[in-house]
Order: structure tokens, then sequence, then C-alpha cells
């Protein structure tokens, strides 16, 4: 066999092996993630710390902030008490855990959030408060609840913010 058919013949080999474990690592953060969204504890657990770390990221998103936002309070209550940071936003649209939990009216993980120190007058992307941005959706339930907690309905005021 010729050296340079042995060398692609490696390449192919190696390309393949190398796919693989990408494909792997891929399938792994699809059922992390999966996983927190459904609070499957178990699975959570078999990857937390191996591979993946209380603060990681999943396009931008930390799993506190999956689990807020399909509010799942079991998932949300690992992660805090694992040192998740409660307060960290998205680098574009600037929504926490709580944000999250507010918007799909989850109140019992707005609570706990809170509770926990999250900051109910962090803004939103354009400097919006959520507190205005649930006033335009009509969702004064959550709003009474967030502004029992201290937020408050500042930020901008324009009729449409950035």
């Amino acid at each position: 066999m010729s050296k340079m058919l042995k060398a692609v013949l490696m390449a192919l080999m190696l390309g393949v092996a190398g796919l693989s474990v990408v494909a792997h690592a891929e399938d792994m953060q699809v059922e992390y993630t999966d996983a927190i969204g459904k609070s499957n504890m178990k699975i959570v657990k078999k990857y937390f710390n191996n591979p993946y770390t209380v603060d990681e990221l999943f396009f931008a998103w930390t799993g506190l902030q999956v689990a807020a936002n399909k509010g799942q309070l079991e998932a949300v209550k690992f992660f805090v008490e694992k040192g998740a940071d409660v307060n960290y936003k998205h680098p574009i649209t600037k929504m926490t855990a709580l944000h999250l939990a507010a918007y799909q009216g989850n109140q019992d993980v707005v609570k706990y959030l809170i509770a926990h120190g999250a900051d109910v007058n962090a803004k939103l992307r354009g400097n919006v408060s959520i507190v205005r941005a649930l006033n335009d959706e009509g969702r004064t339930e959550m709003v009474e609840l967030l502004t029992a907690a201290g937020a408050k309905n500042d930020g901008c005021q324009e009729e449409k913010c950035n």
C-alpha cells in the first residue's frame, strides 16, 4: 500500500473518530439540558461536574435558567444549592432565571429565586424592567408578586424600548 493511500486512510479514520467524539459530546449536552428541563435529577446528577459545571453555558443559557424557564423547582433548587449565579444575565436578552420564570408564570420558582438573592430590579435588554414587560402583557398577578418583593417599574418608559 502506498504511503499516500495509508495517509489518506489514516486521516479518514481519525476524522471519523473525531466526529464520533463531537457527536457524543453533543448527545451528552442534549441529554443533560433535556433532563434539566424535565427535572430528571438522576440524569442531571450524572453529568453535573462530569463534565458540566454549575454555571456551564448552553447557547449562553445556564442550567439554572433552563430549569427556571421550564418551571422545574427541584432542578432550580439543585443549581442554587450548588452555587449557581442567580443573577447571571444572558448576553443578548439580558434575561435572568427570575425573568424567565416570571414570564412563564412560575410563581414558586420566582419566590424561591427571590428568597435566594435574585435581583428583582435587574433590567432586560433595552433597560426595560421586568415589571414593565409583564404589565405590557397583562400579567398582573406576577407583577403584584414582584412588586411586593421590591421590584420597580422603572427603566425604559418609552412607548417602544430598544
